[in-house]
């Protein structure tokens, strides 16, 4: 998990990569990034799949609003 969204984006850049949580929100206390942070984890842990993030990346913009994207392939 990031807020750091250019560098690690840039990072994967590969064919395999285990995944990406962004928190596109900057600023905010760790209360305020874990109520964001938790229903993305929910979500990820409810899909039953140990490898639902492979390739994928999961962008949060507030509490309970959360993308999940396949990265494109290099």
């Amino acid at each position: 998990m990031t807020t750091n969204v250019r560098d690690f984006v840039e990072l994967l850049d590969v064919d395999v990569h285990p995944g990406l949580i962004v928190l596109r929100e900057s600023g905010l206390s760790r209360t305020e990034q874990w109520d964001r942070l938790k229903p993305a984890i929910e979500h990820v842990q409810e899909s039953g799949d140990p490898d639902f993030l492979l390739n994928k990346l999961i962008e949060i913009t507030g509490v309970g609003q959360f993308e999940v994207r396949r990265m494109p392939k290099p």
